[in-house]
């Protein structure tokens, strides 16, 4: 959620900025427990996530943990 914020927060910078002004730094992932990244945000410290989709944490890999029924998802809309 804090990488969407932040992605949303940018583009709503960036489209209601002055057209003259310079576009804001797109925003960094957050890093995350376990992951090999280091301070500056990837392995090689250069800045850069790898991973990504869009600006955003690619998903893991594989078939979801647990999938969600219609009466799971009713229940919590509901």
């Amino acid at each position: 959620m804090v990488d969407h914020l932040a992605v949303s927060n940018w583009m709503f910078t960036c489209v209601n900025g002055g057209e003259d002004s310079d576009p804001p730094e797109f925003p960094q992932a957050v890093p995350r427990p376990g992951s090999k990244e280091d301070e500056h945000g990837d392995e090689d410290g250069e800045g850069t996530v790898t991973g990504t989709v869009g600006g955003a944490p690619a998903p893991p890999a594989g078939p979801p943990a647990h999938a969600v029924s219609p009466g799971e998802l009713a229940r919590f809309f509901g």
